[in-house]
């Protein structure tokens, strides 16, 4: 049976967001990702792709408050949570629920010439299904985890097919498969611009990697400063000063490009 707990979406923050503990719960990656994403005022309309209880989508309204964005997920019980969620943040003219499986989703989008979008979110299901990790828990969690519904290929190249020229796409997933990022986004002609790293520890390996890329632009990757989030102390599981900061939506101001 579910165990549903309502939980903070952030520090200091007055969102909040109902999670089922048997299945997806929203992490540090999931907020990393909220903050990393190109708001700028061009950016308008949004899809996040694999929305499952709904925080990515509702941490990102909070960032610009015109935001339209439409968040389709292929569960209907994490659909049923993120209705319950949007209705909790008062966010019902900002997000755009979709129950589909986005390989059928962009098909549709895309031969009825539907209008594209300004940018594409995504934190997709890490683990291949060869992945020697143990495949541990529910249907539900394995879906959201694993590549069993939706893997990195087909996510960029259906992106590809329903942004717009110059438009941005933005992923997080372990650094180990960093490489299979870029090798998909250049196939499907996109660019990675931005990319950041993240580190639990200074002295420990990478186990996150953001990266942001437009569609069809020209060539050349910013690599951003490193994100480390907790102290060298190992005893000290408290997150650093600029890590909380992170743990906030940052506002979009008028004006910023």
């Amino acid at each position: 049976m579910s165990k549903i707990v309502k939980n903070s979406l952030g520090f200091d923050s007055n969102l909040y967001i109902y999670q089922d503990k048997e299945a997806f719960n929203y992490s540090i990656d999931t907020i990393l990702l909220g903050n990393f994403l190109t708001i700028n005022v061009n950016t308008k309309h949004i899809l996040e792709v694999g929305t499952n209880n709904g925080a990515l989508s509702i941490f990102i309204s909070e960032r610009k408050k015109d935001l339209k964005i439409d968040a389709i997920e292929i569960q209907k019980k994490a659909i049923n949570l993120a209705k319950k969620n949007i209705y909790l943040n008062k966010k019902e003219k900002n997000i755009n629920l979709i129950n589909a499986n986005f390989n059928d989703f962009y098909k549709n989008h895309s031969q009825n010439q539907q209008k594209k979008y300004n940018t594409i979110v995504c934190n997709p299901p890490f683990y291949k299904i060869d992945s020697k990790i143990k495949k541990k828990g529910n249907d539900e969690l394995l879906i959201a985890t694993h590549e069993i519904k939706l893997n990195l290929e087909q996510l960029i190249k259906g992106s590809s097919k329903i942004i717009e020229q110059k438009g941005y796409l933005a992923i997080v997933m372990p650094t180990e498969r960093f490489i299979d990022i870029c090798e998909f986004m250049r196939k499907y002609s996109f660019e990675p611009k931005r990319v950041q790293f993240v580190y639990p520890r200074v002295d420990s390996k990478s186990n996150l990697v953001l990266v942001e890329a437009r569609f069809k632009t020209g060539w050349g990757t910013n690599f951003l400063k490193n994100i480390y989030l907790h102290n060298k102390d190992k005893k000290n599981h408290e997150y650093k000063k600029s890590t909380k900061k992170l743990y906030k939506p940052i506002k979009y101001i008028r004006g910023e490009k």
